[in-house]
């Protein structure tokens, strides 16, 4: 009998007895008086034993056996290590067929000496941003890099809607990535479609380091702030890019990395994935089950946009370089020469116009001009241009004529001119004697 139980056992002794009211025992013992008649009572009829719950030393109905418990500490310490308690409650239930509530696996764990190998930090009070109502109003995009298939350090690219904490699309390669963040922001186009708003870092992918440091002067001449290849994407999608001040900013992307680097390296792990095209391949398939599991309602209903009919994604999401054809619709990129190419032969341009060079892993590389996107041709060398030249019977007296055989110039007498240095002389003289004239004070 623990000392609760026998405080109450002298409280009842004492209400039998006649010493007590019930008024007063409900008020000692912090019960109604319902619960005090009830006691009374069973300490009459009863005695003591009416004191100790009827259960007491009986295995409850819903009671994990031995060998169960035995069962669950064996699958842990064996077949999945390096899972969190609460993973490792999904997983026996997925894949071993154990329905077990948390609680339950929390208990045989801890009973068995098992630590969890989630660490708990301390948690800094920040301001809690509220989340958007609607789906699409606001993607945070974000990367992380971590040993996702424990060897070297790899970098997994990320969208997370704001509202409703779906992943929107995950992308494993090397490095944080141009072409990593093109590869998400085409997974949540393709899936549930285009966001109003993107929300993100600092990082010179998504922001000119130039950004709001144009001056007075600039401003006037008419100059505007440069794009990055990724803003000029998300602004021919008509995208709003917003920038986070703080890494606690975008928190629901920075949790989400601290969730998948618990879970999914494990999931690799269980399901024999060592390389990074068979990742993301993977990691396609896993998202819908990780939504589900994660995601929170949404108060509103979903602003996603769909691509504009006749758009090409894989147009918009590439790099984009302006360089200017000559007069064989030809230009250069990248120390190599390219034509323009429609319908097997050299487009029809007009010299000197500019030409956007678009280049991606998917489409190689091509060119928009004037609207259109044109394959190219790999010219050897640079394209030698050959102009006829038309001359107009009225511009014939502009060209440069050689002199004829007999012209004076060619020094002969055919027209009766001799020269003689005698001529010369008298001729100098003439002009010496006219200055002189000319320059006389009267």
């Amino acid at each position: 009998m623990t000392a609760k139980e026998m405080a109450r056992l002298k409280v009842a002794e004492k209400l039998v007895e006649g010493k007590v009211t019930i008024k007063d025992a409900a008020e000692v013992l912090g019960l109604s008086t319902r619960q005090v008649i009830r006691i009374k009572k069973g300490v009459r009829l009863n005695g003591p034993a009416a004191i100790v719950h009827g259960n007491r030393g009986k295995v409850a109905n819903n009671a994990v056996e031995g060998k169960l418990k035995k069962l669950v500490v064996n699958l842990k310490t064996d077949k999945y290590p390096g899972t969190n308690f609460s993973h490792f409650t999904e997983l026996l239930e997925e894949k071993e067929g154990m329905v077990l509530s948390r609680p339950t696996v929390h208990r045989i764990l801890r009973e068995a000496g098992i630590v969890s190998p989630k660490k708990k930090k301390k948690v800094r009070a920040h301001f809690y941003r509220k989340r958007k109502d609607c789906p699409g109003m606001m993607a945070q995009l974000d990367a992380s890099s971590y040993r996702w298939l424990g060897g070297e350090k790899l970098t997994l690219h990320g969208a997370i809607d704001d509202a409703s904490s779906n992943t929107l699309g995950l992308y494993l390669c090397k490095e944080e990535t141009l072409e990593g963040y093109f590869e998400v922001a085409r997974q949540m186009i393709k899936g549930p479609g285009i966001p109003v708003s993107t929300y993100s870092d600092k990082h010179t992918i998504f922001f000119s380091p130039k950004k709001g440091k144009l001056t007075i002067e600039d401003q006037l001449e008419g100059k505007s702030e440069p794009y990055t290849q990724f803003s000029q994407a998300m602004r021919e999608l008509g995208v709003g890019m917003i920038l986070a001040g703080s890494a606690q900013a975008k928190g629901r992307i920075e949790r989400l990395w601290g969730t998948l680097q618990d879970r999914l390296v494990q999931e690799f792990i269980l399901n024999g994935i060592k390389d990074v095209e068979s990742a993301n391949n993977f990691m396609k398939k896993y998202m819908a089950r990780f939504n589900r599991r994660f995601s929170v309602i949404p108060k509103g209903e979903p602003v996603f946009r769909k691509l504009r009919k006749g758009a090409n994604i894989d147009h918009i999401l590439c790099r984009k370089i302006s360089r200017k054809l000559d007069g064989g619709s030809a230009f250069s990129y990248g120390r190599k020469y390219y034509q323009l190419i429609s319908g097997g032969k050299p487009a029809a341009t007009i010299p000197r116009s500019k030409v956007s060079v678009l280049t991606s892993s998917r489409i190689g590389i091509k060119a928009s001009y004037s609207g259109k996107v044109y394959s190219l041709a790999r010219l050897e060398e640079r394209p030698k241009i050959k102009r006829d030249i038309k001359i107009k019977k009225e511009n014939k007296r502009m060209l440069p004529k050689k002199p004829a055989a007999d012209h004076p110039w060619k020094g002969g007498n055919s027209h009766g001119f001799n020269y003689d240095p005698r001529d010369e002389e008298l001729a100098t003289g003439l002009f010496n004697s006219t200055i002189a004239w000319e320059t006389d004070d009267y």
